[in-house]
């Protein structure tokens, strides 16, 4: 009797154990493969439960070994070009739009300035003689002189020379027409030394030589530069004294090449120093250097200035302002609604009910505040994203990487590029 029972008990665990055996045969040929609904001509490609830029074109499994579910047209997000989000999303992220309109741009810009001489108004003075210096009349580098003022004598043998034959000369001019070619020379030959015309009246009258030249200054001005004193041997074209005007100043700033297009000559420049508070010296624009510093990549820009009281000193650190004129009407692009990544620069366009598109823009020149001149990308009258753009980014970054994973067959417009070889090996295993 106990064998039976024992028999008994061994048939039910088998009878069991081959139950099992037929329904999990069952079990295992009811993948999500075998069940998929024999029309699945609106199939566009399968992705992922868990990884939304795992896509492929055909069924099968991702990384993680989990069934591919198919996207069929018209699922939500099944567009990879275009992104769509859930209203409680777009408000949880605080996306906000605004249109593209026409306006113009205006920008101010902004450099470092630096006051020098106005070179116009330099002058130089040497001697195209040799001699020495006698009388210094003007011993001090910084003073004022005006016009014709005397700032030394000079003693040159080479020029005595010359006034002597000059004298011989006129003393007998009146001996012929010979004669007179003869004093028309030696009184050019004075002028080459810079006798002026008033200085050779003088010795004409006086009828003899002085022993020393006096040097007047060829300019009103400020000595920036003196390198004599009395007594000393100076040679033909050493330079004496540096004479500067300084009742206007030339003020250079330092502009980046993208400012270039907004600066031409003729604009209002304004400059204002750190250590003269609250005082603004206003000037033109007269130049622009043909020339770009390859260091800085900065322009110069220059502008002239009055300085009638000497207030800008050359030398001097200032800060540059030059007030632009404002551009045309021209599309444009506020700064916020602009991501740039690398040589691209892209914004988002809502497309209403919660549909956004990535843009290629073409920027052009930066206004004040950062807007940009639109030149294409985007048309006139639609909305640009102006926050929440980056996460909107980011979920798009997924799709574009799911539409290289996908070929263009068969829908081009919807899919994107075509996967590479390692990539469909990946998918077929």
């Amino acid at each position: 009797m106990k064998h039976r029972l024992r028999w008994s008990a061994m048939g039910m665990i088998v009878l069991l154990a081959m139950t099992a055996v037929v329904v999990g045969c069952g079990t295992e040929k009811a993948t999500p493969e075998a069940t998929t609904s024999a029309d699945d001509s609106d199939i566009l490609y399968w992705k992922s439960k868990m990884d939304p830029s795992f896509v492929s074109k055909n069924p099968g499994k991702d990384a993680m070994g989990m069934d591919l579910v198919p996207v069929r047209k018209g699922d939500p997000g099944a567009d990879l070009a275009k992104l769509e989000l859930s209203g409680m999303i777009i408000q949880r992220i605080g996306v906000r739009t605004a249109p593209i309109e026409k306006r113009q741009l205006t920008k101010t810009i902004r450099g470092v300035a630096r006051v020098t001489y106005d070179e116009t108004k330099l002058s130089r003075v040497n001697l195209k003689y040799d001699g020495w210096i006698e009388d210094l009349f003007v011993d001090e580098t910084g003073e004022f002189v005006k016009k014709g003022q005397p700032l030394f004598t000079v003693y040159s043998p080479e020029l005595v020379a010359s006034a002597e034959e000059f004298l011989q000369v006129m003393n007998r001019s009146k001996a012929g027409s010979h004669m007179e070619h003869l004093a028309s020379s030696a009184k050019a030959r004075l002028r080459q030394f810079d006798f002026s015309e008033k200085q050779i009246q003088a010795l004409a009258d006086a009828g003899e030589v002085p022993r020393f030249l006096t040097v007047y200054a060829p300019r009103t001005g400020v000595v920036v530069h003196k390198s004599v004193v009395e007594g000393s041997y100076v040679k033909e074209g050493e330079d004496l004294f540096d004479i500067a005007d300084l009742s206007t100043v030339w003020v250079n700033v330092d502009i980046y090449e993208f400012e270039v297009p907004w600066v031409h000559e003729g604009q209002v420049m304004d400059v204002d120093l750190s250590y003269l508070p609250g005082r603004v010296f206003r000037g033109v624009v007269d130049f622009i250097y043909p020339f770009l510093d390859a260091k800085t990549r900065t322009v110069r820009v220059r502008g002239v200035l009055e300085n009638p009281d000497g207030a800008l000193k050359p030398g001097m650190f200032a800060t540059g302002r030059i007030a632009t004129e404002a551009t045309a009407p021209t599309l444009v692009v506020p700064s916020e609604a602009v991501i740039h990544e690398g040589s691209r620069s892209i914004a988002f366009v809502s497309l209403g009910e919660g549909r956004f598109e990535s843009r290629d823009l073409i920027l052009g020149v930066e206004g004040d505040g950062g807007d940009y001149a639109l030149l294409g990308g985007i048309e006139e009258g639609e909305r640009v994203v102006l926050s929440g753009q980056f996460l909107i980014d980011s979920e798009s970054r997924l799709k574009e990487a799911a539409a290289r994973m996908l070929g263009p067959d068969p829908l081009e417009e919807t899919m994107g590029t075509r996967p590479t070889e390692h990539q469909d090996s990946e998918q077929e295993g």
